[in-house]
């Protein structure tokens, strides 16, 4: 279908953002002033937001990654082992990152690499999309994650064979967490 006439062109504008509830004017020092106005049956809480409090800011941390921590996980045994899921296959084994926000997990962001344990994919998918609940996840991670330190510590150690890539890998973990 074709137009008899193109679309007008207009300028771009600068909304107010508007939240139910509340009238957001600026003051003269650009501090936003915050009016509620009644809605019946809502309660309405509003704080006065300075642009001085952003200046203080804290930067987002840069994701912290070790492929050679990662590559690790290859032929390994699955230590999450949950019980009916588990596949305990060394050729599906892959690391599998906490989900936790301490860990550094946001959002699309994954956690970092110092923070993730050796599962075969079963407990993988588990760990990422299962639908047990959120404090058993935590607790079979932790338990596993608590395994995989003791790993490092015995590569970083010479008690378990690692070439000196992974030795460093294991080090850098560790100094990490």
């Amino acid at each position: 279908m074709k137009r008899s006439a193109p679309l007008m062109r207009t300028g771009f504008k600068r909304r107010q953002p508007k939240v139910i509830g509340v009238d957001l004017a600026s003051g003269p020092d650009r501090t936003v002033i915050a009016k509620v106005l009644p809605v019946p049956g809502r309660i309405v809480r509003m704080v006065a937001i300075n642009d001085a409090d952003f200046r203080g800011a804290v930067p987002k941390t840069a994701p912290q990654r070790n492929p050679a921590l990662l590559a690790m996980a290859r032929g390994q045994r699955c230590l999450l082992q949950v019980p009916g899921v588990c596949r305990p296959d060394p050729a599906t084994t892959v690391a599998c990152h906490s989900n936790q926000s301490v860990h550094g997990k946001a959002g699309a962001r994954k956690a970092d690499d110092q923070w993730h344990v050796y599962g075969c994919d079963a407990c993988h998918r588990w760990l990422d999309q299962g639908s047990a609940p959120a404090e058993e996840k935590v607790e079979r991670f932790s338990t596993a994650h608590r395994w995989m330190v003791a790993i490092w510590q015995d590569i970083v150690a010479g008690m378990q064979p690692a070439t000196p890539r992974e030795r460093r890998a294991a080090e850098w973990a560790l100094a990490r967490i």
